[in-house]
């Protein structure tokens, strides 16, 4: 059961998310100003385009439809990237940074396919049922990835998820 948070804590923790939607081209549309800031660390240049490896893995994601990570070494730390909604003009991308030590002990952090899979549905309006029914699963199978998303995002709701999603959760 997750407990009430006020609306400056859940606007915190929004912010610190790393989240860039980008065109499918590589583009800067939006990002986060935690995403900013491990973007500079990386010594992403210039700033409101990908580089051309990982928008290259964008597209090769967008292309064969299977979902799969990016992930940057640089100086004991990784920066991964993980695509976690689509739409025509722009990709939503999930970052984190961790320690390489971590990443291979501690992929809790991450999404699965399928919570990806699930995600993107809450995102498109769709009831619990609706999904279950989709994927061929059960509506409390469904209740519970939703369960151990939301904790993922640092959210508490689907409509909090989908606007994260969506961009919409711009509190950067």
């Amino acid at each position: 059961m997750m407990l009430p948070r006020s609306s400056i804590e859940r606007t915190q923790l929004a912010s610190q998310q790393a989240v860039l939607v980008v065109s499918p081209d590589g583009r800067l549309q939006f990002a986060t100003a935690r995403a900013t800031r491990w973007l500079k660390d990386f010594s992403f240049s210039p700033l409101d385009r990908l580089p051309q490896a990982l928008a290259g893995w964008l597209d090769e994601v967008i292309s064969s439809g299977r979902p799969s990570r990016f992930i940057l070494d640089r100086s004991g730390t990784q920066l991964c990237f993980q695509m976690i909604y689509r739409e025509p003009k722009s990709v939503c991308l999930l970052l984190e940074q961790r320690a390489k030590s971590l990443a291979r002990d501690n992929p809790r952090g991450l999404l699965t396919q399928r919570q990806i899979e699930v995600l993107a549905w809450v995102a498109r309006g769709k009831t619990n049922a609706e999904i279950a029914k989709i994927l061929s699963l059960k509506t409390g199978t469904i209740g519970k990835y939703l369960e151990r998303i939301f904790p993922k995002l640092g959210v508490e709701n689907r409509t909090a998820a989908a606007s994260f999603v969506l961009g919409t959760n711009q509190a950067s």
